[in-house]
């Protein structure tokens, strides 16, 4: 299996909020520290793990406009600008054109649910699927993430709009880190902005918002008009 460069590095992604303090891994850092010292306290405790482990650490940057700075930590932890390399992109594993096995048993439930129109016991058996797709594969495994990629289809399905901004971003996530097509993991992300933007619009630093924002500034760091959309609906009361 075809791995991208993304799956061996650290790629920590950090937002900016506009009145001051940032949001990374779940949380919010406010307080009187200038941004330059609160990112720094984040980013220490990446440089040894990023040296026993011989990893390249990759750091993206959201400002509340939707810019998005990209870095990379040098080998005494200093940040300097991320450079792409110029290389050609690397080939995608044929697994993700041939799809989950026909004969793996796990499709027959989904597709009678599909017919039915039946999308909660598709959801259910989507679920399955996954959790047997992991238990033969481990869950860094193509097949696994094509598992989430039907729990996100028919969570969206359902108009479980929370549950299908979550799903689509781990189908985003997973694809990108896993060197799966570009389209598809774009098309996972587009959906996950669209769900969560039309449903209740949760902004706990926990929360779905969060979780598609941070996405974008790692999969799409270019796409400034989404991000800038998504980030200002999450921190406008916090401006």
């Amino acid at each position: 299996m075809l791995l991208s460069q993304s799956l061996t590095d650290i790629h920590e992604t950090i937002i900016i909020l506009p009145g001051g303090g940032i949001h990374v891994h779940g949380l919010l850092y406010e307080g009187p520290e200038p941004l330059e010292i609160l990112i720094e306290r984040v980013c220490r405790p990446l440089h040894p793990v990023a040296v026993n482990m011989d990893r390249l650490i990759r750091l993206n940057i959201g400002h509340p406009d939707g810019h998005v700075e990209q870095y990379q930590m040098a080998a005494d932890g200093t940040l300097h600008p991320h450079q792409v390399p110029d290389t050609a992109p690397a080939a995608t594993d044929p697994i993700w054109s041939q799809g989950i096995p026909q004969d793996s048993g796990l499709l027959g439930p989904m597709r009678a649910a599909h017919r039915a129109g039946n999308w909660r016991a598709a959801r259910q058996e989507a679920h399955r699927a996954t959790q047997r797709l992991i238990a033969r594969h481990g869950p860094d495994h193509p097949y696994a993430a094509m598992g989430n990629e039907l729990q996100a289809y028919f969570a969206l399905m359902d108009q479980d709009r929370t549950a299908g901004a979550v799903l689509s971003t781990a189908s985003a996530d997973a694809i990108h880190r896993l060197g799966g097509p570009p389209a598809q993991f774009k098309h996972h992300l587009a959906n996950a902005v669209a769900a969560w933007l039309h449903s209740d619009r949760d902004t706990r630093p926990g929360g779905p918002g969060f979780a598609v924002a941070h996405a974008l500034l790692r999969i799409t760091p270019d796409d400034h008009v989404p991000i800038g959309v998504v980030l200002k609906l999450l921190t406008k009361d916090r401006a």
